[in-house]
């Protein structure tokens, strides 16, 4: 290959050589370059750097998301992608694009719509990330085995027996059932496959625990006590705050504050109060846990923290950022001791307009320690719970203090939205578990008042903080920002939007919000904002001296700016944020990072962040699976229509959160027919099928929100369609023909196979001229 002999020849030339390209045979991928030269080139504007997404439905194909360029990077084919792994920060070459899709075209039949803007090629991964998988150990001849990563988008792993269990070669038939890590220690030049060891048995498949320990490999979730010499930085106990450290502080022991959070929270890491002044204005106070006095830049225990990037939230229990001294004590804003914060305290006027904002470090003494019901029982006008308690002010004060906040809040997010912020309301699933650790029940939970109360402040809050940051440090300021929906899931959803009869504007996050408020049937408008969760892109951590100004804006908050300052027990982001603003304070120069470690700061808490989250989602998938296993029998239910496509529909089982696309040619039918100007599909099912027909092995959960809520619960965002604007499936016995159509009911079966890893849910989509069961 020409691009192939002139590559090696100058990487030669230079002297540079990748360890993986030293070659014993036929190379079957280009050499990498040097890191200092791509990154050079990056700088230079000739390439790209981003990170690398392998799609989930077929690895040869994969996606590199870059902050300088508006669309993404395709990459087609193995050798284009150049070993690098789904999740890699990859610099990309870019090629013509035309030529990757027509070689795309030959291979299978696409859609001409959609084609992408940029194609490219892997030529460096500027980190030696050693990867590490979960799955299954087969036998083959002579030296070496092979590993079966459990995620679809990870290679096959070739292990010598020499580094795999000492007993997998006498014992080969224990091993098509127990759970293994590999870590992937390199991948030549001249191999189709990367080479590894294996570092840990798990247990056999279907034990939750060994599930749970995959997933967190799979995630590379730190799941170890702290170091010696992370755990040597912590305060001495027992600790009271020193006056000292009073004296440098807005001394607030006295003011009325508390916190509302989720019942079973632990780390409570923000607090608020509100008082009524004598001129009919408010001074309304958000005070955040000051992790950043104790976790010191540069420290062992600030460099675990910045390793775990986040606290993960399974179904069983969280993985913490902090050690349990700080994030459950010494930080967290527990009632009826005092705490060091870092407060933001307005002065509003009776709608929330801000006219006055104070930034500064405090001292405060929580005097409750308030539920979502709690408030939320406030708001319905019962009064706070007599199981609740206030120390040192009468319940009425909180009561009164609570409603305050409320009506504040429903101004200031009314103003959003009018102002075009987009509102996505999540209902989530919820799991109950018993003594063994087994889930034996769902429940579903739905934001309420409360909740958005507390959002709304806390928005607020990164808001102002934001706007500081930026003005102090244009070229350092670490920032969240939140891009426009992918075009083509975007036009997916408004023509189901279309099919239902109403026209969205997808052109900003205003005209589609303004979108839905024109939609007279609060229904549909209700279903349709949380089908909108899907097409949305995840938010990203970025530096504000590495990204052109008009990149900066949240998409579903349609602000200029924002940042995460209100959690930082739980998210290493705030905790940088909080050392920013501090320097801002103080007025100093820098902030106390260069651009260059603001970068790396923020794609390594973006990777932390998006890990924790799918780690989350696996523990609900692994937990979901169980308990619809545990109920020893098919589940029988209704699935509901939520899309028809030109030759498939999506199915949604609400009760669960599940969802499925069924192509038309994976049904026992003879024929189908499309008609696009009413969007249904006709279909004629065959004779003499059986009575179910196994949809696909896998079903999906694709409904997962990445709004910028705290959430520190493990749940599952689902949707919940009401009865009124559904419909009966309508069929014709005589020719077998089952209509389709948006918002249908349709039978199906649901079963578990809890013998593979992980579990799968199965759906069987009922033929409905059989009999049923």
């Amino acid at each position: 290959m020409e691009g192939s002999t002139s590559l090696v020849s100058s990487t030669r030339n230079r002297g540079y050589c990748h360890p993986d390209d030293h070659s014993h045979g036929r190379p079957r991928f280009e050499p990498y370059v040097d890191p200092k030269e791509a990154l050079f080139k990056v700088q230079k504007g000739e390439w790209y750097q981003g990170l690398l997404t392998v799609s989930r439905h077929s690895r040869n194909e994969a996606y590199v998301m870059c902050d300088t360029l508006d669309k993404d990077i395709f990459i087609l084919g193995e050798h284009d992608r150049n070993r690098a792994f789904h999740g890699d920060t990859v610099i990309v070459e870019l090629v013509d694009v035309d030529t990757l899709w027509n070689k795309k075209m030959k291979q299978k039949q696409v859609n001409p719509d959609n084609k992408p803007k940029y194609g490219g090629k892997v030529v460096c991964i500027p980190s030696s990330t050693r990867h590490q998988t979960t799955g299954l150990l087969a036998p083959q001849e002579g030296r070496y085995a092979i590993f079966k990563p459990n995620q679809k988008q990870m290679p096959l792993v070739a292990i010598h027996t020499k580094n795999a269990p000492t007993d997998f070669i006498s014992n080969t038939q224990k091993y098509e059932s127990t759970l293994l890590v590999a870590k992937i220690t390199h991948w030549p030049i001249d191999s189709s496959i990367p080479f590894g060891v294996i570092t840990r048995q798990l247990g056999p498949i279907g034990n939750i625990f060994a599930e749970t320990q995959g997933i967190l490999a799979d995630y590379s979730i730190k799941d170890q006590p702290f170091g010696t010499k992370a755990l040597k930085g912590l305060p001495e106990v027992p600790w009271s705050i020193k006056e000292s450290d009073i004296n440098h502080r807005r001394d607030l022991r006295s003011a009325r504050i508390f916190t509302i959070d989720p019942l079973t929270a632990k780390d409570l890491d923000d607090a608020v109060h509100i008082t009524k002044l004598d001129d009919g204005d408010f001074e309304v106070g958000v005070h955040i846990a000051d992790v950043s006095h104790f976790v010191h830049q540069n420290t062992a225990l600030d460099q675990e923290a910045q390793d775990r990037g986040t606290s993960t939230y399974l179904c069983d229990r969280v993985i913490p950022m902090l050690p349990p001294l700080l994030c459950e004590e010494l930080c967290s804003l527990n009632p009826g001791v005092e705490r060091l914060a870092f407060s933001v305290i307005w002065k509003m006027d009776s709608t929330g307009n801000i006219k006055d904002t104070w930034f500064g470090k405090t001292v405060i003494k929580s005097c409750a320690k308030l539920a979502y019901e709690d408030a939320q029982c406030v708001i319905e006008k019962k009064g706070l719970p007599t199981t609740v308690k206030v120390k040192e002010f009468a319940v009425s004060e909180v009561e009164q203090d609570i409603e305050y906040l409320y009506q504040l809040s429903k101004h200031m997010r009314g103003r959003r939205f009018e102002n075009g912020a987009l509102s996505i309301n999540s209902i989530k699933l919820n799991f109950e578990l018993n003594e063994l650790g087994e889930p034996c029940n769902i429940s579903i939970y739905e934001q309420k008042d409360a909740n958005r109360l507390i959002e709304e402040f806390m928005l607020c809050a990164n808001m102002s903080v934001a706007h500081k940051i930026a003005s102090h440090y244009p070229d350092e300021a670490l920032l969240r920002r939140h891009s426009p929906p992918h075009e083509k899931s975007l036009n997916e959803f408004i023509k189901i939007a279309q099919g239902l009869g109403y026209e969205l504007d997808g052109s900003s996050a205003g005209s589609l919000q303004a979108s839905f408020n024109a939609i007279d049937n609060e229904n549909v408008r209700t279903v349709l904002l949380l089908l909108a969760v899907k097409p949305m892109q995840r938010a990203k951590y970025f530096c504000t001296g590495s990204v052109d100004d008009d990149l900066y804006r949240h998409y579903a908050l349609n602000i200029p700016l924002y940042t995460h300052f209100t959690s930082p027990i739980r998210r290493f982001a705030d905790v940088i944020v909080h050392r920013q603003l501090y320097a801002a304070l103080s007025d100093k120069a820098s902030s106390g990072y260069k651009q260059g470690a603001v970068e790396e700061v923020a794609a390594h808490c973006n990777d932390r962040k998006e890990k924790a989250g799918r780690a989350q989602d696996a523990s609900i998938q692994l937990y979901l699976a169980h308990y619809l296993h545990l109920q020893k029998k098919p589940i029988l239910c209704k699935a509901i229509i939520t899309h028809v496509l030109k030759d498939a529909i999506e199915i949604l089982v609400t009760d669960y959160g599940l969802e499925k696309r069924i192509y038309m040619d994976s049904l026992p039918i003879e024929r189908f027919v499309y008609d696009g100007e009413k969007n249904t599909i006709s279909a004629f099912w065959k004779e003499d099928v059986t009575e179910y027909e196994v949809v696909e092995d896998d079903v999906s959960n694709t409904l997962y929100s990445d709004q910028d809520v705290d959430d520190d619960v493990a749940s599952k965002v689902v949707i919940q369609i009401p009865d009124n604007i559904t419909r009966e499936n309508v069929t014709q016995s005589d020719k077998r023909m089952q209509l389709f159509q948006t918002f249908d009911k349709v039978d199906v079966r649901i079963e578990v196979n809890v013998t593979k890893s992980p579990p799968i849910v199965q759906l069987f989509l009922h033929n409905p001229f059989t009999k049923s069961p």
